[in-house]
């Protein structure tokens, strides 16, 4: 919208109804709730599309759809991870769906490695669902409440050379 050619009476309409939007969005008190809804109250989504490499971590209040590669921890209500996506970092989020490749701590109430994901990690979860021909390396734990509890130190399934023991799940 903005980067049309305007003159300047409708640029100004445009910024104006744009900084309505933003205003009326929600208050401070509430983020949660006015970042992760657009102006007609449906849940907002991201997408990394899959030419995209970020090199950070990324924090959303939404849901994220990471079909590139992200080399960072992930923080969100919903992710999912490609098929052919790469995240190199810790995932936070309320339920990841993984159909690509994840190496780092996941902690979820739901994680669900879809028959094409190849996941080297600890995974913290309230519920886990491992579907045919995907491939788990790593160790996994229920846990209660698994986004609130502080990150482990030790990880007892590694070895000396700070790999994780090999544990291919199949259904």
């Amino acid at each position: 919208m903005l980067f049309n050619k305007k003159a300047g009476g409708e640029l100004m309409a445009d910024l104006s109804a744009l900084k309505r939007l933003s205003i009326g969005a929600g208050s401070a008190s509430e983020p949660t709730t006015a970042a992760a809804r657009n102006s007609n109250g449906v849940p907002t989504r991201s997408v990394i599309d899959a030419w995209l490499q970020i090199t950070g971590n990324l924090h959303s209040e939404g849901e994220v759809l990471v079909d590139g590669q992200v080399h960072g921890d992930i923080r969100c209500a919903h992710l999912t991870v490609g098929r052919d996506a790469h995240v190199a970092g810790n995932i936070t989020a309320e339920e990841v769906v993984v159909r690509g490749k994840v190496t780092g701590l996941i902690r979820a109430n739901r994680v669900i490695l879809q028959d094409t994901a190849q996941v080297d990690s600890e995974i913290v979860h309230k519920r886990l669902s491992i579907e045919e021909g995907a491939v788990f390396e790593g160790s996994a734990r229920r846990c209660e409440d698994p986004l609130s509890a502080e990150t482990p130190d030790a990880h007892p399934m590694r070895n000396s050379n700070g790999n994780y023991h090999t544990t291919e799940a199949v259904a």
